[in-house]
């Protein structure tokens, strides 16, 4: 009524006018389950999955590590965090969906170029002629400047040339521990959801993958991850932003041993902690020249 007062069109008019205007700028379709299996659906509802380039691996994660959504891995030092994420790094390269570069953005110890190198020797004899390492971008990154500059401007710069399908932070605790105290935790919370919302929103509207290493602290109260001595750093604000969080552990037993070979590799456990599509469970894992591979998955009854 009061824009056909404003107007002094009929009322007709007035209804075909917001008809017209709705099939405009409101206009969508209905998307069912067989549009999105046949990928008849907009970007952003293409959800793939990268292959850990592990069989056993893959198994309980149901084919891999989900695009569109944070993922997170976390553990101890030495558990294998960012070898598992070169390993990413290597088979993103070999997707059959959205094959594609990673970028891997470093922003505590120096990026492991050697060990990539010996990783790319393994794998690069099953896709000859082209160099593995040129698909993966680094960038290091010393304060929050940098790391917003990155993912603000240079990521999409990449992912609209098409030229990567993951992303990679080593890691997201280090500067949150650097930049705020004990006596700022409400602040550093702001900062944290701000944060995971644009690393979000990155990866829903353009279907990447994207992976976020993060540390641990000692669990003082023995609450969390079953009894665990440690769970992730930075509480439960960060854990709220992750869709599904990987925990890499040491044994406490039986650190080495040798394969037929005599090669020495060392044991480590990987669990799935959460995750919408996934249930909890947990492998045994071992690392060699080749990077990470699954042994057995143990399933844990919820």
């Amino acid at each position: 009524m009061e824009l056909q007062h404003l107007t002094n069109i009929s009322s007709d008019n007035i209804l075909k006018l917001k008809e017209k205007v709705a099939e405009r700028y409101i206009h969508q379709r209905c998307n069912n389950a067989l549009n999105i299996y046949q990928k008849e659906v907009p970007l952003q509802l293409q959800h793939w999955k990268l292959s850990t380039a592990c069989r056993t691996i893959d198994s309980i994660l149901r084919g891999g590590i989900l695009s569109g959504v944070l993922t997170e891995i976390t553990g101890e030092s030495g558990c294998g965090k960012t070898q598992l994420c070169l390993q990413l790094c290597i088979s993103v390269q070999f997707n059959k969906e959205r094959a594609g570069g990673a970028v891997f953005i470093c922003t505590e110890d120096a990026f492991p170029s050697k060990r990539l190198q010996q990783m790319i020797q393994h794998y690069g004899q099953f896709l000859p002629g082209q160099n593995l390492g040129d698909k993966i971008f680094v960038e290091h990154v010393a304060d929050f400047d940098t790391l917003e500059f990155c993912v603000k401007k240079k990521l999409p710069t990449l992912i609209n040339r098409g030229l990567i399908q993951l992303v990679v932070l080593d890691s997201v605790t280090a500067l949150f521990r650097c930049q705020y105290d004990s006596s700022q935790l409400l602040n550093r919370a702001k900062h944290l959801i701000e944060f995971a919302s644009t690393l979000r929103q990155l990866a829903h509207q353009n279907s990447i993958i994207v992976v976020c290493v993060n540390q641990v602290s000692a669990n003082m109260n023995k609450i969390g991850l079953q009894d665990s001595d440690v769970v992730p750093a930075l509480g439960l604000t960060w854990s709220n932003q992750m869709t599904c969080r990987i925990l890499l552990s040491r044994f406490t037993y039986h650190e080495e041993y040798t394969d037929d070979s005599g090669q020495a590799m060392s044991r480590r456990k990987l669990k799935v902690i959460f995750a919408p599509h996934l249930r909890q469970s947990e492998l045994d894992i071992q690392i060699s020249d080749c990077g990470i591979q699954g042994i057995k998955p143990q399933f844990v009854n919820t």
